[in-house]
């Protein structure tokens, strides 16, 4: 038998996790201002009060969300930790997790860059968590890129590229059913390899 203390716990992680991919959709797309704790509770079926009984605030969620659009970037971080000796296998691994960090998760990727954008101008908690996290996977990538050829710009390409990636996914879902997401990282691709 289970115990009921692990079933309640369970289904309160659950619930959280509901309100926090919930909140990181609205977010993406309507911008954190925008959204409000009845829209969240709306999107999930929930009551407001049943939302706040898990967060004590909307400023709570963010704070969450934020920590888990952190961990969005541990895939490539631990790919590019890898000893990578060709830059174009390189990028062509990083864009397998790409297709399928947008094929399952496409809010974990243009959550971060609306956030970052509709708080650059407010400098406070949000934005410095949110820096911290493209750091992360900017360390990363500028050590892999220095790794195949130290360049005094590698830090610079490696911020350049995960804004490329964002706003890839972005064209891909204005443009869907004109371009296929395919075409866009195919052009990419290009993009970012043919000069290089």
């Amino acid at each position: 038998m289970t115990d009921p203390i692990n079933k309640k716990e369970a289904k309160r992680i659950a619930t959280r996790k509901r309100i926090l991919e919930t909140a990181t959709h609205l977010f993406a797309r309507l911008g954190y201002h925008k959204t409000t704790i009845q829209d969240i509770a709306y999107h999930i079926g929930m009551t407001t009060g049943a939302v706040f009984h898990h967060y004590d605030s909307k400023a709570d969620i963010l704070d969450d969300v934020v920590k888990e659009l952190d961990h969005s970037f541990d895939r490539y971080i631990e790919y590019l930790s890898h000893d990578h000796t060709n830059y174009k296998r390189m990028i062509n691994g990083m864009m397998d997790i790409f297709m399928d960090r947008f094929h399952y998760h496409p809010d974990t990727i243009i959550a971060l860059a609306s956030l970052a954008a509709e708080f650059s101008g407010i400098r406070g908690p949000v934005i410095v968590k949110t820096q911290a996290a493209y750091d992360k996977f900017v360390d990363a990538f500028e050590k892999a890129l220095d790794r195949i050829s130290k360049k005094g710009t590698n830090r610079a390409a490696a911020v350049c590229f995960i804004s490329g990636l964002q706003g890839v996914a972005l064209q891909a879902l204005v443009r869907d059913g004109e371009m296929d997401i395919k075409e866009l990282v195919a052009g990419f691709i290009s993009l970012v390899t043919e000069n290089r």
